[in-house]
């Protein structure tokens, strides 16, 4: 089966580089608005979880979380739960698994208003291999991380949504307060063999590890560090949120929301996937690829 070269993904990464090379301070006057309700939520085959936050100020470095005393509901078929806040876990929390194929409908009653969403959970897709290998270009290695999964309907357009995190113990990050995804983004399976998708993941190059910087910490990997992913199947409306909200964040603007009402987030319901959980070191490591590789076949 034919890959696809990822000879684009990394001429940006290197035009960001060398755009980040070139540093000069501009100071913004920013026009501060009130604070708008962030809702979001998403049935899986694994339960339903909802948080509830407010949108933060462009110059607020504090995480928000979750909100109690909100009414939420989730529905199906005519059949309702309501959704409890769980202090403990951090946001609004239920055993109650989707169905694929299934239409759920979320309703959020929050300090006066009203707010609502729909998505149909699509079919299931599964892991089928993950793996860490170096790519060379430009004089430059870097570390790839390669998925590949089931496409469940081959003849249908399919959207997925990944999440990689990373958990380490380097003592560059002995006084975080809070935790982020390594990479995350959404794509659809245009372009890739039939009943299956793949994603090349760019993690760091080796250069940056190499200088140890402190602007690049969040983006090396250290030895010992943890790797989990995982990817969903999600619906249109949940896609064109992922992809608005990723192309927001270098403009500040505010992503598509599928929820109705005047709040900011999404709702969606899809199928979640994980991958065996990777251990980083560098002699695991595969053998480099160069551009070459991603013209023959897989």
């Amino acid at each position: 089966m034919k890959k696809i070269p990822i000879a684009v993904l990394l001429l940006s990464f290197f035009l960001g580089v060398l755009l980040t090379a070139c540093k000069k301070e501009i100071d913004f006057d920013y026009n501060e608005i009130p604070a708008i309700v962030v809702v979001e939520g998403k049935v899986t085959n694994e339960g339903t979880e909802v948080m509830i936050t407010k949108s933060r100020s462009v110059t607020d470095s504090v995480w928000g979380r979750c909100l109690p005393g909100a009414v939420v509901t989730v529905s199906s078929s005519g059949v309702s739960e309501t959704i409890a806040y769980d202090a403990q876990a951090g946001c609004y929390r239920s055993s109650l698994k989707g169905i694929p194929g299934q239409t759920y409908q979320l309703a959020v009653d929050f300090e006066g208003r009203h707010y609502e969403g729909v998505a149909k959970m699509p079919a299931a897709t599964s892991i089928l291999s993950t793996e860490l290998y170096w790519f060379s270009m430009l004089n430059e290695r870097i570390v790839i991380y390669e998925m590949w999964a089931t496409d469940p309907e081959p003849n249908e357009r399919n959207y997925y949504w990944y999440r990689m995190d990373r958990i380490t113990h380097h003592p560059h990050f002995k006084d975080w307060k809070h935790h982020k995804p390594y990479v995350w983004n959404a794509f659809d399976d245009r372009g890739n063999p039939p009943g299956l998708v793949y994603r090349d993941i760019m993690c760091m190059s080796e250069r940056a590890a190499e200088e140890d910087k402190e602007e690049n910490w969040e983006k090396i990997l250290y030895e010992g560090d943890t790797l989990t992913f995982q990817l969903m199947t999600i619906d249109r409306s949940s896609f064109e949120y992922f992809t608005s909200l990723k192309a927001g964040q270098s403009g500040g603007a505010n992503p598509r929301s599928n929820l109705t009402g005047g709040c900011l987030g999404y709702f969606t319901a899809g199928s979640v996937s994980r991958a065996d959980t990777l251990v980083f070191y560098y002699d695991s490591i595969k053998p480099q690829a160069t551009f070459n590789d991603f013209l023959v076949n897989k």
